[in-house]
């Protein structure tokens, strides 16, 4: 079933970084001592992940240009965003982007940051430095289930394991999680399910990816994130948030009403902060072969776990939408990200040869942005 994205589709970026509150008593623990096989609702088709040609480091047409320029003035004003950057980049053509935000500051792509992540652990088992069938336990101890969780599990958020920031003290007062108190949290609530039988998001699988990496790696998350993808990719704008630590040049998520989420709490769930043009270069040249290897990437879009929504589906670090728009389905390859006061999407639409990328500040969706971005780039110009 494709997902129709309009001005309610808020919910999908609204709920990645949260999800919905959870309780020890809310389920039964469950103990297991092997992976299982999938019980859950049926699954995609696997995906072929292909960038049908490159995006050139020049400027999109003029035209376009101030078609889109005129775009984001009105998005901005629909969306009631405080802050908004959007970035277009069109293989064959060019790349177009703009922020209007305080100077010097660096917007947050929430769980849209996940996806650096995953690359990071999947450019170290291409290494041969780990593998994705490795248990959790074989680096980490004290996980619920460890000896059947694997890293792949981790990646696809089918590990089973609770999400610490759903705990309801950790709810009422927020605050960044040390390894050690995230590791407590999860044995305290114990897991979801058997590992490999259904799907749940975790945050707490990527924070415990951060500590794989740490292992592996031999630095900690970030360091790896700069050293494999930021520079290599000449990312200048992209930075991965130390979690903990302040972030003074971070763009602060705001909303009208409530409290925004205090990025530097979140943690592996979501590390990145950076401009809109480098999050397409990213996305331009993961999808291009320039950071995995082509079986490497099938392996992220073959197995497509249904996540929240109808049309939404979760691989290895990215996520599959089925688009519908009237009587227009699409499907876009990325990843979306949201948290009290922000928004995120990351939207490869092969239809249109489009990457789009949006972040804002506030209450508004970014994924409709998003849309709205690929149904003007359709449009005649006038």
């Amino acid at each position: 079933m494709a997902r129709s994205i309009g001005w309610r589709a808020g919910a999908l970026a609204a709920t990645i970084v949260t999800a919905s509150p959870a309780l020890a008593e809310d389920y039964k623990p469950v103990a297991c001592t092997a992976h299982q096989l999938w019980q859950g609702r049926p699954l995609h088709a696997p995906v072929t992940p292909v960038l049908e040609g490159a995006i050139p480091e020049t400027a999109l047409p003029s035209a376009t240009a101030a078609q889109l320029d005129s775009l984001f003035d009105t998005m901005r004003s629909a969306a009631r965003a405080q802050a908004l950057g959007i970035a277009v980049g069109r293989t064959g053509e060019g790349l177009w982007s703009r922020i209007e935000a305080p100077a010097g500051k660096r917007l947050w792509w929430a769980s849209a940051g996940k996806t650096f992540v995953a690359v990071v652990v999947l450019q170290l088992a291409e290494e041969g430095k780990l593998s994705l069938d490795d248990s959790a336990s074989r680096w980490i101890k004290g996980v619920p289930n460890g000896d059947a969780v694997t890293v792949r599990d981790l990646l696809a958020h089918t590990s089973g394991v609770f999400s610490a920031n759903e705990d309801l003290r950790i709810r009422a007062k927020p605050h960044y999680l040390p390894p050690a108190e995230t590791l407590a949290i999860l044995r305290r609530h114990g897991a979801m399910f058997c590992p490999g039988s259904n799907w749940r998001y975790s945050n707490s699988g990527y924070d415990l990816l951060a500590m794989i990496v740490e292992a592996v790696d031999r630095r900690p998350l970030p360091e790896a994130i700069a050293a494999r993808i930021a520079k290599p990719l000449g990312l200048t704008s992209i930075v991965a948030l130390r979690a903990g630590q302040p972030t003074p040049d971070v763009v602060p998520p705001a909303l009208s009403s409530g409290t925004p989420i205090d990025v530097s709490t979140v943690g592996a769930g979501g590390p990145i902060a950076g401009d809109p043009a480098d999050m397409v270069r990213f996305w331009s040249a993961l999808l291009g072969g320039r950071l995995l290897r082509p079986a490497t990437m099938n392996q992220m879009f073959g197995q497509l776990h249904p996540m929240f929504d109808p049309g939404t589906w979760y691989g290895l670090g990215v996520m599959v939408l089925d688009v519908t728009d009237g009587a227009r389905t699409d499907i876009w390859l990325g990843h979306a990200g949201g948290a009290p006061g922000a928004s995120a999407m990351l939207a490869w639409s092969p239809a249109d040869r489009t990457i789009v990328a949006v972040a804002l500040t506030g209450d508004g969706p970014a994924a409709a942005v998003a849309n709205a971005v690929l149904k003007s780039l359709r449009a005649p110009l006038r």
